[in-house]
C-alpha cells in the first residue's frame, strides 16, 4: 500500500490521507457555508413536500429568483413580460427613456456576489451575467406587483391585462418559499425608486388572514396593522431595519408573527433553544376539550402568538360548568392564506428560530384539535377557523401536515397547560361530559320540567289550602 510521510506519526497510510483530506474539505465547506448565514433560499424540505400537493410549492404563473426560472413552459412564457414590465418600471423610476435597467444593474451591482451566497445552491449552468439580470428583473417585476395592489402603480403603464384571477396567482406565487431573491438586492431597488409601497402590500396581504377584514374595515381598523405600520407612514424601513428579513416571504412572516421589537426574555436572557427533549403532553380532540369544560374561545385577532389558556376562578367555574377557556386567534384556510402558512411552515423548517410563537405552533395547536369532521364544525361554530375545504377535507389537509410540523414552545406549554388544568378539577370536568353530551336533550327537557315544578307547586298549594 502506498504510504505518506507524517512527520508527526511517521508513515501514513495513502487511504486514511485521503480520508483526512476529505474531512478537510467538509469542515472548510461548513465553515463557509456557516459565515453566510441564513442561508434559507432553497427548496421545500422533503418532509413538508411528501405530506402536501405539489401546487403548495410550484408557482402557477411567475418565477421568482433561480430554482424555477424557466422550467417549465408556462413560466418561460412569462419571462417576456416580466422583462417588458421591468423596462418599463424602470424607465418610469429614473423618467429616462434609454439604459434604465442598466443603472438599476449599477446600483445593485455591489450586493449580487453575496446574493448567490443566500441560496442553497450553487446553479452553475446561470451565468453571472445572468443571474445579475435575472435579479434585477424578478426585482424589479416584485416592485411592480406591489405598486399595483397599493395602488402607486406609475401613470401612464399598461397594466390592464393583468386580470383578477391572474393577480391572485401572482400574489400566490411571489410568496412561495423557493421563489425568493435576497432581500438585499430588494432594499437598492426601493431606494432608486422611492415610493412606498411594502408596508401597504405587506398589510394587504396580511388582511387575507384575517376572515373578519370587512367587519374590522367598517370599525375602522384591521387587526392586521401595527402601531409601527401608522408611524411610518407607509414606508417599509423602520420595519426593514428591525426585522432584518432575508426576502419578501421573510418579511411577511415576521409580520405576521409581530416580530421586530426586543427579542423576548426568559431566566435573564433571550429565547436561544425549545426544549426538544421534553416529551409532548397528553392532548385531546377539540370535542372532548369542550366536554372537559374547556371553552374554545376565539381571541379575535389573526396573530398566531395570542394563544393563550385561561383557567377560571372556582366561583365562575361552579356557576358555568366550565373549568377555564383555550383562547385561540383566527385560523383562514382559503386557498391564498393556506398555501402562504404552509410556506412559513417550510420557513420554520430551515431556520434556526426557536421563538415560542412559531406559526408551525399554532398549526400544530390546530391539528391536535382536529380528529374527525365534528371538531371542525365546533372550531367553525367558534369562529377560530375558517375554511374554503370540506369538513372532511379540512381533516384530511391536518392530517398530511401535522407529521412534518416543528414543535415549538408556544406548542408545548399550551398542551402542558392544558393537562394541568385538566388535572386540578378533574371531577368537575366529568360533571361538565355529562352536560356537555346531553346538553340539547337537557334543554329541550328543561321548559318541560319547568312546566312539571309549576304543576307540583299549584297541587301542593291547593292541598294546603284544603286542608
Amino acid at each position: 500500500m502506498a504510504t505518506i510521510h507524517d512527520p508527526e506519526s511517521g508513515l501514513l497510510p495513502r487511504h486514511q490521507m485521503d480520508l483526512a483530506s476529505r474531512v478537510s474539505k467538509s469542515d472548510e465547506s461548513f465553515r463557509r457555508k456557516a459565515a453566510h448565514r441564513p442561508l434559507i433560499i432553497q427548496k421545500v424540505p422533503q418532509s413538508v413536500r411528501d405530506s402536501l400537493e405539489e401546487r403548495y410549492f410550484v408557482p402557477d404563473v411567475v418565477s421568482i429568483g433561480p430554482y424555477h426560472h424557466r422550467a417549465r413552459p408556462h413560466l418561460v412564457e412569462m419571462e417576456e413580460v416580466k422583462e417588458a414590465v421591468a423596462h418599463q418600471f424602470c424607465r418610469a423610476a429614473l423618467q429616462d427613456d434609454t439604459a434604465a435597467v442598466s443603472r438599476f444593474l449599477d446600483v445593485v451591482t455591489p450586493v449580487l456576489p453575496d446574493a448567490r451566497s443566500y441560496y442553497a445552491d450553487s446553479f452553475d449552468h446561470i451565468t453571472n451575467n445572468d443571474f445579475d439580470y435575472m435579479m434585477v428583473v424578478d426585482g424589479c417585476f416584485l416592485l411592480a406587483v406591489m405598486a399595483i395592489l397599493a395602488r402607486k402603480y406609475p401613470q401612464g403603464l399598461e397594466h390592464s391585462s393583468w386580470t383578477h384571477g391572474r393577480m391572485l396567482r401572482i400574489m400566490k406565487d411571489i410568496l412561495l418559499f423557493e421563489n425568493q431573491i435576497p432581500w438585499a438586492v430588494m432594499r437598492r431597488l426601493i431606494g432608486l425608486w422611492r415610493v412606498p409601497v411594502v408596508d401597504e402590500f405587506v398589510s394587504k396581504v396580511l388582511a387575507y388572514f384575517d376572515f373578519d377584514v370587512h367587519t374590522h374595515n367598517k370599525r375602522g381598523a384591521l387587526t392586521t396593522t401595527t402601531p409601527a405600520d401608522s408611524r411610518d407612514g407607509g414606508r417599509s424601513t423602520a420595519w426593514d431595519d428591525r426585522v432584518n428579513p432575508v426576502h419578501l416571504l421573510d418579511l411577511v412572516y415576521q409580520r405576521h408573527l409581530g416580530l421586530g421589537g426586543p427579542a423576548p426574555e426568559a431566566n435573564g436572557g433571550a429565547i436561544r433553544y425549545c426544549d426538544y427533549a421534553r416529551p409532548f403532553a397528553h392532548f385531546t380532540s377539540a370535542v372532548e376539550l369542550a366536554e372537559a369544560g374547556i371553552h374554545l374561545h376565539g381571541g379575535g385577532t389573526c396573530r398566531v402568538k395570542d394563544v393563550r389558556v385561561e383557567p377560571l376562578l372556582p366561583a365562575a367555574a361552579t356557576l358555568r360548568f366550565r373549568i377555564g377557556h383555550l383562547v385561540l386567534p383566527q385560523l383562514s384556510l382559503s386557498w391564498l392564506p393556506r398555501c402562504w402558512l404552509i410556506n412559513m411552515v417550510a420557513l420554520e423548517c430551515v431556520t434556526d428560530r426557536s421563538d415560542r410563537s412559531g406559526v408551525s405552533s399554532y398549526l400544530a395547536i390546530i391539528g391536535s384539535l382536529i380528529r374527525g369532521e365534528r371538531d371542525v364544525e365546533e372550531l367553525r361554530s367558534r369562529r377560530i377557523l375558517f375554511s374554503t375545504m370540506s369538513d372532511r377535507r379540512t381533516v384530511e389537509f391536518f392530517e398530511g401536515l401535522l407529521d412534518p410540523l416543528p414543535r415549538q414552545e408556544l406548542y408545548l406549554q399550551t398542551l402542558e397547560e392544558i393537562v394541568r388544568l385538566r388535572s386540578r378539577r378533574s371531577i368537575r370536568s366529568g360533571m361538565h361530559a355529562v352536560y356537555y353530551r346531553n346538553r340539547r336533550i337537557i334543554l329541550a327537557a328543561a321548559p318541560l320540567l319547568s312546566l312539571l315544578v309549576a304543576i307540583i307547586g299549584i297541587v301542593v298549594t291547593n292541598s294546603i289550602k284544603h286542608k
